[in-house]
């Protein structure tokens, strides 16, 4: 009997120029709980000429940047995958934990004879497990909203069936639907700044037209450190930059730039910026409302000068950009 195909994901790989004499790429996958990065290079293929014709077509595709894939791309990655990856868990309900306390893998694979082999399988330190704890009382971040651990947060499976197959986003906790926004490492410099930013929205009074992304609480490691913030949801329809089309009334588009504006203007009245300006973090909601969103900080070229970003000025810039690209566009 043809054994099942165990389903994993593709995060994302590295490789070698076409130019280089060696040439190799390495693959991250995740199968279940488990991350695997598995090394290829045409070096270690011996007497095998139709796995290294095989090389050849994956490394062309990777450096063309194409993510397809066929089913002799999965056998080879299968192939040491397979063999270290735990069983999928039983249980029906699963926490944050189980996305974010991951084992982690590492493998060269090798051909002799046509035969792939993964070699030694070793385990890989994580950047959280070597991540340093504070070093004093002094720089422990905190704030005033609250903090929950990732086992006390429920994962909501758009694919109950193939729970791992995208990156967790939408949770629970209790009754309570969130949108959950993981921080790039742990305690990271952005994340705390929008946690701060969020924090004075809740302070001010900024008024029912107002229309913000709120924070309900962070989501801290077994080191006290912040991992990912706890949004509450919006009934997001789509984006701006997909919502408007030659069709849209001018009357809608009108009604979008309006609220934009008086979102911003509160903003600014209680003093404080947008940051990460944009038109691709304004959303229409289900009942076709504009909503800002992202508190982060950063720069997107062509929405705000690099002197003016974080800036009230260069969240005027960007409002100036966003009207008139988007919500002054097909009249």
């Amino acid at each position: 009997m043809e054994t099942k195909r165990q389903k994993y994901r593709i995060l994302g790989f590295t490789a070698s120029n076409e130019s280089d004499e060696r040439q190799w790429f390495s693959l991250q996958i995740r199968l279940y709980t488990t991350r695997f990065r598995i090394a290829v290079s045409l070096s270690n293929f011996r007497n095998s000429p139709v796995r290294s014709a095989e090389f050849q077509k994956y490394f062309v595709l990777l450096l063309s940047q194409n993510d397809g894939h066929d089913d002799s791309f999965e056998e080879t990655d299968e192939e040491a995958a397979a063999l270290r990856a735990p069983p999928p868990l039983e249980r029906k309900q699963l926490t944050l934990s189980d996305f974010l306390d991951t084992a982690s893998f590492e493998c060269h694979l090798t051909a002799t004879d046509e035969i792939l082999a993964p070699g030694e399988i070793t385990r890989v330190e994580t950047d959280e497990d070597c991540w340093p704890s504070p070093s004093s009382p002094g720089h422990v971040w905190t704030t005033s909203l609250p903090s929950f651990s990732p086992t006390e947060i429920t994962v909501i499976c758009d694919d109950p069936e193939h729970p791992f197959d995208s990156n967790p986003s939408h949770v629970r906790i209790g009754q309570q639907h969130l949108y959950f926004k993981q921080s790039p490492d742990p305690d990271d410099a952005v994340a705390q700044k929008e946690v701060e930013t969020y924090e004075k929205i809740a302070g001010a009074n900024l008024g029912p037209g107002a229309r913000t992304s709120r924070l309900l609480g962070v989501v801290r490691n077994e080191r006290n450190q912040l991992i990912g913030l706890l949004l509450y949801p919006i009934e997001e329809d789509t984006l701006l930059t997909f919502a408007l089309t030659p069709d849209t009334p001018n009357a809608v588009k009108d009604r979008w730039a309006q609220q934009i504006r008086d979102t911003l203007a509160a903003l600014h009245r209680a003093g404080i910026t947008w940051g990460h300006s944009k038109a691709d973090n304004v959303l229409i909601d289900v009942h076709g409302d504009a909503w800002i969103v992202d508190f982060g900080g950063g720069r997107t070229e062509g929405w705000v000068d690099s002197g003016k970003a974080g800036r009230v000025d260069g969240d005027l810039q960007a409002l100036e950009r966003i009207l008139s690209v988007y919500c002054e566009r097909w009249r």
